[in-house]
């Protein structure tokens, strides 16, 4: 088999996949797979639950064989489907137009992953005294769900690194991203026909699930006011909002079930925990003892199904300052979406920052990224790669 050479080569075999998130992955991660395996390397599959994803890990030891230390260069395999978008040319198929590379992922984030694998057999090459991981994951697209299980491996098998490059952004280098917590939240009463409401003989679950909601927006209103601000960002607080309701059969029946959801975005995961602990308090203490009033076997459940950590890396850590000091940027950047970084910054511990080729158009029609990028973020990428791995000493040094 023969298998792509440069970034732009790479890309385009890379879109050529449809990877959306709503389906398997496997098709790209076992190609992945077997270019890595051709080249004498050992990438491990790292299965979903169910076995209908993976995301692919793959440490390049140190030529003195050593498998700690060094870093991780981190990207998500999934895209966005393109269901309902008008597109000049077929989102599957690279297509490069006016030194731009259009299709489906290239800005968000094959463009990385071609650029990462680009460069593998340049690493290959280079004298290391540490090892460079690559972290191929499904799922990020779908809220960062599937990158628990990636996370849960490395911590199982000891593999730590220095520091980690998330290739999920534009070229620049990013050091935060809010994380989000979403909940739904269950409500379980008594039906009964309408006429018999308020008889105590039945419990309005819609109306007990109001009483949550309005504790939600209360809370949601002194984060805003009172809670964590960081001006770096568009919206400097957490946002905290119910977005999705269910409940009920028919107007003359008493509901008995009532299901709504609602998220938060945090620039602090202390502030999601919090909000957490405040309203399960609210729903033991107040909302529950009121309903079995009327109903003995009465509940609500509540279930955070989706937490991804903000990301907030430290201006004072060596990677910062080395990645600003390659990119020749002091610029305070954030990112207004949610990236995996957190879960490697906060969950591992591993200092991280965010540089990628993703130009424009991320989730839209004709999304693409420049062959400029393309090409710099290649350059970056191996500089960084280079210095993290070279010798064993800290990256102080080169500072």
């Amino acid at each position: 088999m023969v298998f792509p050479n440069g970034p732009k080569e790479w890309l385009a075999k890379l879109v050529s996949f449809d990877t959306t998130c709503t389906q398997s992955n496997l098709a790209i991660i076992y190609y992945l797979r077997d270019y890595l395996t051709s080249i004498g390397q050992k990438p491990q599959i790292v299965y979903s639950p169910d076995k209908n994803k993976a995301h692919l890990l793959c440490t390049l030891p140190g030529v003195n064989g050593s498998t700690n230390g060094g870093i991780i260069l981190s990207g998500h395999t999934d895209v966005v489907s393109v269901v309902g978008q008008k597109w000049d040319s077929d989102p599957w198929t690279l297509t490069e137009r006016d030194g731009k590379l259009y299709g489906r992922g290239t800005a968000d984030m094959k463009g990385f992953l071609a650029v990462v694998l680009a460069l593998v057999p340049t690493f290959l090459s280079m004298k290391r005294a540490k090892p460079i991981h690559l972290a191929f994951s499904y799922d990020e697209e779908l809220g960062c769900i599937g990158i628990p299980v990636l996370v849960d491996y490395m911590k199982e098998k000891k593999i730590t690194a220095d520091a980690c490059l998330v290739g999920d952004g534009r070229l620049e280098v990013c050091t935060g991203n809010k994380g989000h917590r979403v909940w739904r939240c269950t409500v379980k009463g008594k039906a009964i026909h309408s006429s018999m409401a308020l008889m105590g003989t039945s419990c309005n679950a819609i109306e007990y699930a109001a009483m949550i909601i309005t504790k939600i927006r209360e809370i949601a209103k002194e984060v805003r006011d009172n809670d964590v601000h960081d001006t770096s960002y568009g919206c400097p607080f957490s946002p905290m909002s119910t977005n999705l309701i269910q409940g009920g059969n028919a107007v003359n029946t008493v509901p008995a079930e009532c299901v709504f959801e609602f998220n938060i975005r945090i620039a602090d995961t202390k502030v999601a925990m919090n909000v957490d602990a405040r309203i399960r308090q609210y729903i033991n203490e107040v909302v529950v003892p009121e309903m079995r009033k009327e109903y003995a076997e009465a509940a609500v459940d509540l279930d955070a199904f989706c937490c991804c950590p903000a990301f907030n890396a430290k201006e004072d850590a060596p990677f910062t300052k080395l990645a600003r000091k390659i990119m020749k940027s002091q610029k305070v950047v954030k990112g207004t979406g949610t990236t995996e970084a957190g879960f490697f910054q906060e969950e591992l511990g591993i200092p991280t920052v965010i540089i990628g080729p993703g130009t424009a158009g991320a989730h839209e029609a004709n999304e693409y990224t420049a062959v400029a990028d393309l090409l710099r973020c290649t350059e970056v990428t191996q500089e960084l790669v280079s210095y993290c791995t070279a010798t064993d000493k800290p990256l102080e040094s080169h500072l």
